[in-house]
């Protein structure tokens, strides 16, 4: 098993991306905690993965509360090896009817989240961690889509390129990296894919001519944790079935 003897924590950890990779953490012998916001969703997803993998409630836009949970996260698991940067949110209101309160939802998710729980996790992490963050196409390829929600996965992935080669990252022998998925079938697509006109528009602007799942997300994932990308690091990793290049 490539992560045997291996600790996890994921943000964003009882559904879609985050589940799918826990899951395959987890068949891969890491023990894994899951972050996320919902106690009934967390405990579920607990269950459906086993005895390896144990569940903190917390909201990442709450910095105080992201602090005690990787410090939590830390103890029971004697040390993190493998953080992967997963809350987020895509849902706001169209561009013309944004305000302060929907851009600091979705800004305080996607990126303070991010940024904190990378800060507060560092103190457990052990030197030679792997952190992946999950990133978007749309931070990269204009999209007719929410450009805020565009303008926040656009930072993640100029903050995991930065944090790459930061010298306290670095003289840690620390890797950063970041998945950027395409059209994907989880909870937050929910809307779109139950439509089956949006469904098809945005599968017919895909080369691949289909939406991704979250288990070939979580596939990048397992490889950017493991040893197989130790000479890896400030790299995105497109999962999107070829739109970002279309």
């Amino acid at each position: 098993m490539r992560l045997a003897g291996k600790a996890a924590v994921i943000t964003g950890g009882s559904s879609g991306i985050g589940l799918a990779s826990a899951r395959l953490l987890v068949s891969e012998g890491a023990k894994v905690v899951i972050l996320g916001r919902n106690r009934l969703h967390l405990e579920a997803a607990v269950a459906s993965l086993g005895s390896e993998a144990s569940w903190l409630a917390v909201d990442v836009t709450q910095t105080a509360a992201v602090a005690a949970a990787m410090k939590q996260a830390g103890e029971r698991l004697g040390g993190i090896d493998i953080l992967f940067v997963n809350a987020g949110m895509s849902e706001t209101p169209d561009f013309a009817e944004t305000t302060e309160a929907t851009y600091h939802t979705l800004m305080d998710t996607n990126v303070k989240g991010a940024v904190f729980s990378i800060v507060h996790a560092l103190p457990a992490l052990r030197d030679g961690a792997s952190i992946v963050l999950t990133g978007s196409v749309a931070g990269r390829k204009g999209w007719p889509g929410d450009p805020l929600y565009a303008a926040s996965k656009g930072a993640i992935r100029s903050f995991g390129r930065a944090l790459a080669v930061n010298d306290d990252i670095v003289s840690r022998h620390i890797r950063v990296n970041v998945v950027s998925p395409g059209a994907t079938d989880t909870p937050l697509t929910k809307a779109a894919t139950a439509n089956p006109n949006v469904r098809d528009f945005v599968a017919e602007k895909v080369p691949m001519k289909r939406w991704g799942k979250p288990k070939e997300i979580a596939e990048a994932v397992l490889f950017l944790a493991s040893d197989a990308s130790s000479y890896i690091t400030g790299a995105e990793i497109t999962v999107d079935g070829g739109l970002a290049h279309a």
